[in-house]
């Protein structure tokens, strides 16, 4: 018996047009309230097969409405077989007719009052009389669990259907089907990627910060990364189903796991907290090693970064792009692995200038949605249109049942996104392929979502399934290696609607990103390497940059406001590194020894580097700075700087110091000064005396003039 992880179901409530009991199926209401909620925790078996007698469905049903239900009784409907891909499609989209076969009802509960929950159990007979369903050829068919009932002051009605795909292998208690001539080709994707990016800051020579820690639970055994690495571990022995996976591996998930087995923080409500993960880093870590070891491995750019809206941010160096796509060594150095070389798997648009970029920084094959990809051949590699990048499309149809489109059916909703529904329909499709008879001329490349999140119990159930069908000779187990070096077949285009683009980053947050990398730009131009310190400047901007790619990730897409946070936390990591350099605000007011005596400044740094700064005088009324000066702060030191300061005027000063990189970005805080002056500087004396001297030689021949003019008359 496989079991389903738990699977919740929000339904609508819907009004018949005729009672159930006149043959006529409910017709749904729009708009209408959610009454009940279904939840499936087990059906068995999966698939039908000729020695298949039964099958059963069992779960919960729970009233979420405010007035009683009564009657409440379910039965299983079987749809038309699938002959056709677009058939199969329209399926994963919405509901297809359902009265091909139908199960007589069983009841679940008399009552149901609000809150209220009640087991619910089908268990029919298959080809084996009236009431059962009736099964006639091999091959996919939809199968629906309706729940049908009658809410207090209205008539009886569907409240409740879930909607998936039932693969038949062989019709019950008839011959076993003979093995096709020609299985299909199939290579497998296995992404390993975070459902997010958690990372809050990660300074360096400083802990790890992360946003929660369920990443702890994630790496744990049972947790949801465990699962993808644990489960593929149990199957180490099927040689030729583990050399058709290549395992996708997002970089950043890497870092923070391995940052996190050096120990780590957690942010809380009540401040920061050490993390649990430790020890359950370091051994999904070591498991993951093991697992890919002589095995294909390919990237997901670096915390699935969008890379369109990363290409939005100012980037002359093409840091940023490099940094997303060029994790290799990453990957050598955290599990011993060379992934293939210039192959990458992004989400998101994808727009001409972002191609022209990655073709430039060293990316040569995309993995690529069909469904994105116009004018070229389907299934078949294809050149880029306009670039010299190779596009190697996934399965469309295996993609979207994977992926769990929800599904609007007969005014119930049915959430495709749960996740034993989406691999249920995705093993559907693969043995659709199958059992086809005209398998695809070329292999089929089965990609999960990127942040897939089936359980154990699901992935487990995913890899039998794939090694059962190769044993019925349904597949044939494909190395993914083999399709990367594939000829490509004539070009293609990349092609996305409106609503792709408005779901992506939002634009303010790349304009955003731009002041915060060109402002760490500016500051790797001021840093040298200490000679006490030997640390390289560059890896002091490498957690900007990371968080950077991490606030334009896929995962924020629909989320505005977490793509506007993590923003948000790149400015301040970059905000923390140039508080790193500050001046000291002295304790008391400073008095002068003379107008001209020079400014004594302390400049103080926390960075392990060398600093170039300048230093600027701000709200200085009644003094004259001398021009700035460029002072080197060496790491972890205190420097005194003398400014050289005129006093246009006795009295007491107000003035601010500040701190600049050589290319005008501020570091630290500005610092007040309170200054006293009792004397004019030295110039500013012999200016005065030398301009009232001035003064009086004018006022003396002015006098004169007027004397002489009136001797004359």
């Amino acid at each position: 018996m496989k079991r389903f992880a738990a699977l919740t179901l929000a339904v609508l409530f819907v009004v018949a047009s005729a009672l159930l009991g006149s043959g006529a199926e409910a017709q749904p209401v729009p708009d209408s309230p959610s009454r009940l909620r279904l939840d499936i925790g087990e059906m068995a078996p999966r698939l039908l097969t000729a020695t298949s007698s039964t099958l059963s469905i069992s779960g919960r049903v729970t009233n979420i409405g405010d007035r009683r239900l009564t009657g409440v009784k379910a039965r299983l409907e079987l749809g038309e077989r699938q002959t056709t891909e677009r058939q199969l499609r329209a399926s994963l989209g919405e509901a297809p007719p359902t009265g091909a076969s139908q199960t007589r009802y069983a009841d679940v509960a008399a009552t149901l009052e609000p809150g209220q929950s009640a087991p619910l159990t089908i268990v029919v007979r298959v080809n084996d009389g009236a009431g059962g369903l009736q099964v006639t050829r091999p091959g996919v068919y939809p199968l629906l669990v309706n729940v049908n009932g009658t809410p207090e002051y209205g008539d009886q009605a569907r409240l409740a259907a879930l909607s998936m795909l039932l693969p038949v292998l062989g019709v019950p208690g008839k011959e076993a089907p003979s093995k096709p001539d020609r299985p299909t080709k199939v290579a497998v994707l296995w992404p390993i990627a975070d459902t997010r990016p958690r990372v809050v800051s990660a300074p360096f020579g400083g802990a790890m910060v992360l946003s929660d820690d369920q990443l702890a639970n994630d790496l744990a055994p049972g947790g949801r990364l465990d699962a993808l690495v644990s489960t593929v571990r149990a199957r180490s022995g099927d040689q030729a189903l583990t050399d058709s996976l290549c395992f996708a591996v997002d970089p950043d998930l890497l870092d923070t796991v391995d940052a996190m087995t050096r120990g780590y923080q957690v942010r809380t409500p009540q401040g920061l907290q050490e993390g649990r993960g430790v020890e359950a880093a370091k051994r999904w870590l070591g498991t993951l090693r093991q697992v890919v070891a002589g095995n294909c491995v390919i990237q997901l750019p670096y915390a699935d970064t969008e890379l369109s809206a990363l290409t939005k941010v100012h980037d002359q160096d093409r840091s940023l792009i490099s940094a997303a796509t060029n994790g290799s060594q990453r990957l050598l150095e955290l599990l011993s692995v060379q992934p293939q070389a210039g192959v990458l798997w992004p989400d998101g648009p994808l727009d001409k200038a972002t191609l022209t970029e990655l073709a430039e920084t060293g990316t040569k094959t995309l993995i690529a949605d069909p469904a994105k990809l116009k004018e070229g051949t389907p299934g078949s590699a294809a050149t880029l249109q306009d670039s010299t990048l190779r596009a190697q499309p996934v399965d469309g149809v295996l993609a979207t049942a994977l992926a769990g489109t929800p599904v609007q059916a007969a005014g119930t909703l049915t959430p495709g996104s749960d996740r034993p529904l989406a691999t249920q329909n995705g093993l559907a499709a693969l043995a659709f392929h199958g059992l086809s008879g005209e398998p695809p001329s070329k292999p089929l490349l089965v990609a999960p979502p990127h942040r897939w999140t089936a359980s154990v119990s699901e992935l487990t159930s995913f890899l039998g399934t794939l090694s059962d069908f190769a044993t019925r000779g349904l597949i044939s187990p494909t190395p993914v290696q083999s399709l990367l070096v594939s000829p490509v077949d004539g070009t293609a285009k990349m092609s996305y609607s409106a609503q792709d683009t408005a779901a992506g980053v939002p634009s303010d947050v790349p304009e955003e990103l731009s002041v915060v990398h060109d402002s760490a730009l500016d500051l790797r131009s001021a840093m040298t390497v200490d000679p006490t310190t030997q640390v390289d400047p560059g890896d002091l901007i490498k957690p900007l940059r990371a968080a950077i790619l991490r606030a334009t990730s896929t995962a924020w897409h629909g989320r505005p406001g977490a793509a506007a946070t993590s923003a948000g936390e790149a400015r301040d990591q970059l905000d923390t590194l140039l508080g790193g350099v500050t001046v000291e605000t002295p304790g008391q007011p400073i008095s002068r020894a003379s107008g001209s005596a020079p400014l004594l400044v302390f400049v103080s740094s926390k960075l392990p580097v060398t600093v170039n700064v300048q230093i600027t005088l701000q709200n200085n009324s009644g003094l004259k700075p001398a021009p700035a000066k460029q002072y080197s702060i060496a790491a972890g030191t205190s420097q005194q700087a003398a400014l050289e300061v005129e006093a246009l005027r006795v009295g007491r000063f107000s003035v601010d110091v500040s701190l600049t990189t050589p290319g005008g970005t501020q570091l630290g805080s500005p610092a007040t000064f309170e200054l006293r002056s009792s004397e004019y500087s030295t110039v500013t004396i012999i200016i005065t005396v030398t301009a009232a001297g001035a003064l009086l030689l004018l006022s003396g021949r002015r006098i004169y003039r007027r004397i002489r003019a009136r001797s004359k008359t």
